[in-house]
């Protein structure tokens, strides 16, 4: 049984330029529980450039550190609670994250599930390239001379994300091929 995995992506406010390029500047942001934003937020929120997070954090920490001791609560208490603000941390990275975006003037383009990142990437980018207004027009397939098989474009010609889309129409092709057989 594989497991799946769950993607929020954000655009940036700036959406001019070719469709492909607007699709490098998407950002995919893991749902679910996040690790090392649990055990090491102090390194984690800087490297996710969430700089007013990090500020938050620290503050909020030392407040309640300073209140729970002035309090006169047992340090192992304060220890616990204290490791209960970095668990739930790592449950609301992702939130965390979104909402920085936001904050910056992103929109949440949508929310993709599958097996892993690049298979995410693949999924959702091969809807919402259809929905984007085409800038310049980047063939996705050169058509063979014999007019069997499209060929796929050297690595040159597309950037990775026209390779990936063809990878992407190539597979159905090729399912087509063998459903019918």
């Amino acid at each position: 049984m594989s497991s799946l995995v769950v993607f929020n992506v954000y655009e940036p406010p700036v959406s001019a330029g070719d469709r492909l390029d607007r699709a490098e500047r998407l950002a995919f942001v893991k749902d679910g529980f996040h690790w090392m934003a649990a055990l090491f937020p102090v390194i984690w929120l800087p490297v996710k450039g969430l700089w007013l997070e990090l500020f938050a954090f620290i503050v909020g920490v030392g407040v309640l550190a300073w209140a729970l001791e002035t309090l006169g609560v047992n340090n192992e208490l304060v220890s616990m609670l204290l490791l209960i603000v970095q668990i739930v941390i790592g449950f609301e990275a992702p939130n965390i994250q979104g909402a920085a975006y936001e904050r910056r003037g992103w929109r949440m383009a949508g929310s993709i599930a599958g097996r892993n990142r690049e298979e995410c990437e693949i999924r959702f980018l091969a809807g919402w390239l259809a929905e984007q207004p085409a800038g310049t027009q980047v063939p996705d397939t050169i058509p063979p001379p014999d007019g069997n098989e499209p060929m796929r474009p050297s690595p040159a010609t597309l950037s990775w994300l026209g390779a990936a889309w063809a990878d992407v129409k190539e597979a159905f092709a090729r399912g087509r091929r063998l459903a019918r057989t």
